[in-house]
């Protein structure tokens, strides 16, 4: 264990051996170094990963720092895993650079920095030279995770097939995930944390609740435990940028964001709709998102640009809209009149023709006529801009100043503003170019020749990479002008075109629509006044005599049979027809019979065997329906009471001589039981007797024997 003092910065140094690889099991040389008192604490020849990852835990060090961090993973999708298992405050470095700020080898940054490099670079040097770059803050944190922490509370097991006792084990897993996510709200909420929660209710409570905590997963851990109860549990994770990010440790240069302005139009709910469009009414992104966190929202927006305007169509505001519009410093927006369901289509409409886009549901489409209607507010403004500041100003200028515009400024104020900040760049630059000397007591010129070249290289590189994207921009915007032109001189006609062949193709369509309906209603009018036809001639016979009418059970079972006595009345004297006989048993059957019905008419030979024995033991008739007529109409149903009677008695028959049959074989087996019990009886009272005779003999024979001694 190594023993660290608090007033220490400690970075460890990494660097593969010859012929290893992370696809293997890879040998490292190791170096812990303290940068505060500039002494090497410990060095490690060969190690691997997972010592690796206890030393730099023991150390409690600031840096892991190597010059490639796929030395120690296989691929960029195992950063966030190795990320995880370095304590909170430690942070993996690259020294040599990055993907965006571009790479410079390991043996040029020791020169640059007065390390001795002599011959071949062996690991462990390498190594040591990695720990002292990173302590004096050179090189790249590599960033896997947002600043946002899911916490997931559900159950830990599945409730399974279940029984008897499903809805009681259903209730009580519900309400203890319940109380856990209370217990761990209640503690967010007294710490301050900014969240978000999602929950999946149930009947008793919650199925799952899912925290979105935007803050980091070191900082939720103090308060909030991984846990796995009996009947719940708790998950803590990171959630992973889409791409693995690197911050240069020593940040001294704030540039100014370009980043293009938008307007967002979004939808909350349990499903997101998200719309985003720039100011010039050009749609980006169309989307929905089902119980998306607000960092996700957030996330989604700023790839595209920063919002001026967050739009919706509800006022007062959510919660959640203004939570975004807070974060990311912009205007909320609602129309001054609720948009009708008919105005929202036909905004959609509009611009699903005028752009080609594809709305798919009714989230996508109330973002997007709200981010319209916040576009349509400013529009005039946007376009006075473009016309007369177009030659004076650059697209991004012109961005800003109708950010300005939005955000509550007049146009001279917004360009007095613009012109400022573009007079205090200019200086700012002047100055970078021409920096005053600092006066100093003794001057050491080999380290400011030395500094000198090294931000000189990086000007350089700097300027050649500005350069490159300053033409590439020019051309594009170019080629977007050239495109614009020839787009704005055949919109119209092609707009109108497409207009006729859309409402052409809308009323076809709803012609068509309207004759298949037509044929449909027809249908059913025809259908239905037969069954009118039927329930006339049904009322008819009802009313005359010798009809008898049934009242229908739909299926064998207890909510069938209560549903019947609720709606038509079931009582003593009542015939039922039943008109599914499977699924009931011999509850169901007693259920039956408490109302007292006269007897049952359906399929006997599906009945149970226990509803059956049931209702033989009630002495309830039960009868066949195949060889009578029964007109019936839903749950209207009649009977003759001729073939009633005759079915009624066949089944008391029946009954009956189930019954006797049942008499006749209890009588039967209770005379073979007498006769058994008889003959043991006689088999016991033989034995006894033998058994006397036995003994008597014995005492005659002893008797004899001794009056012969005598």
């Amino acid at each position: 264990m190594i023993e660290i003092s608090d007033s220490e910065i400690i970075s460890v140094g990494v660097d593969i051996l010859p012929q290893s690889s992370p696809s293997k099991i890879a040998k490292y040389s190791v170096c812990v170094y303290d940068g505060v008192n500039d002494i090497i604490i410990q060095k490690y020849e060969k190690v691997n990963l997972q010592k690796l990852i206890g030393i730099v835990r023991s150390s409690q060090a600031h840096y892991l720092a190597s010059d490639n961090i796929y030395e120690l993973v296989k691929n960029p999708s195992q950063i966030p895993h190795l990320c995880l298992q370095l304590q909170p405050n430690t942070k993996l470095v690259q020294i040599t650079g990055s993907p965006v700020h571009g790479f410079t080898p390991l043996t040029k940054l020791m020169k640059q920095h007065g390390l001795n490099v002599s011959g071949k670079l062996f690991p462990l040097v390498a190594a040591e030279a990695c720990a002292i770059l990173a302590s004096r803050k050179l090189g790249y944190i590599v960033e896997p995770f947002e600043n946002e922490t899911k916490i997931i509370v559900s159950r830990s097991r599945s409730k399974g097939p279940g029984g008897w006792s499903q809805k009681r084990y259903s209730r009580l897993y519900d309400t203890t995930i319940n109380q856990e996510a209370k217990k761990i709200e209640s503690n967010l909420i007294e710490r301050r944390f900014d969240f978000d929660k999602n929950v999946t209710k149930s009947k008793f409570g919650a199925q799952k609740v899912v925290f979105s905590v935007y803050s980091p997963i070191s900082e939720i851990t103090k308060i909030v435990k991984k846990q796995r109860g009996e009947l719940c549990r708790v998950n803590i994770y990171p959630v992973n940028k889409e791409r693995v990010e690197f911050i240069p440790l020593s940040q001294q240069v704030q540039t100014k964001s370009s980043l293009r302005r938008l307007i967002v139009g979004i939808d909350p709910g349990l499903t997101i709709g998200l719309s985003i469009m720039d100011l010039n009414g050009r749609i980006l992104k169309i989307n929905s998102y089902r119980e998306a966190s607000r960092g996700q929202i957030i996330r989604e927006i700023t790839y595209y640009g920063k919002p001026s305007l967050i739009c919706v169509d509800v006022y007062p505001y959510p919660a959640y809209v203004e939570k975004i519009s807070a974060a990311l410093n912009s205007r909320l927006y609602t129309p001054r009149s609720v948009m009708t369901v008919s105005e929202k289509n036909e905004i959609s409409r509009k611009l699903a023709m005028q752009q080609g886009i594809n709305v798919k549901n009714a989230h996508q489409r109330d973002s997007l006529a709200s981010a319209y209607k916040g576009y349509a507010k400013f529009r005039s403004e946007f376009e006075r801009i473009e016309r007369n500041y177009r030659d004076v100003y650059d697209k991004s200028i012109r961005d800003e100043i109708k950010d300005l515009l939005v955000k509550g400024k007049t146009l001279t104020d917004a360009i007095e503003e613009i012109n400022q900040s573009l007079t205090v760049d200019k200086t700012i630059k002047e100055k970078i170019v021409k920096p005053t000397l600092k006066q100093e007591s003794e001057p050491d010129v080999v380290e400011i020749k030395k500094e000198f070249d090294v931000l000189q290289e990086q000007l350089d590189w700097e300027r050649s990479k500005n350069t490159e994207l300053y033409s590439e921009i020019k051309d594009l915007e170019e080629k977007l002008e050239n495109l614009q032109f020839r787009l704005d001189e055949d919109k119209s006609e092609y707009v109108e075109k497409i207009q006729k062949e859309k409402a052409y193709i809308i009323l076809k369509n709803q012609i068509s629509h309207y004759k298949e309906r037509i044929n449909l209603l027809e249908n059913e009018i025809e259908r239905y006044s037969d069954r009118i036809d039927e329930l006339k001639r049904v009322v008819w016979l009802r009313g005359h005599e010798g009809w008898v009418p049934l009242k229908v059970i739909r299926k064998f079972t207890q909510n069938e049979i209560e549903r019947t006595a609720e709606n038509y009345g079931l009582g003593p004297g009542d015939i039922v027809l039943i008109l599914d006989t499977t699924g009931g048993g011999g509850q169901t059957a007693e259920k039956l019979f408490s109302y007292k019905i006269k007897a049952v008419i359906g399929d006997v030979d599906h009945l149970s065997y226990n509803a059956r024995k049931k209702l033989i033991e009630s002495q309830v008739p039960i009868a066949k329906q195949d060889d009578v007529e029964i007109i019936r109409i839903d749950e209207i149903a009649i009977i003759k009471e001729d073939d009633l009677n005759k079915l009624i008695s066949e089944a008391k028959e029946e009954i009956d001589l189930i019954l006797t049959e049942k008499k006749e074989s209890f009588l039967d087996n209770l005379v073979d039981e007498y006769r058994k019990e008889r003959e043991i009886e006689i088999k016991e009272q033989d034995k006894s007797f033998s058994r006397e005779r036995r003994q008597n003999n014995q005492a005659r024979l002893e008797a004899e024997n001794g009056e012969l001694e005598d």
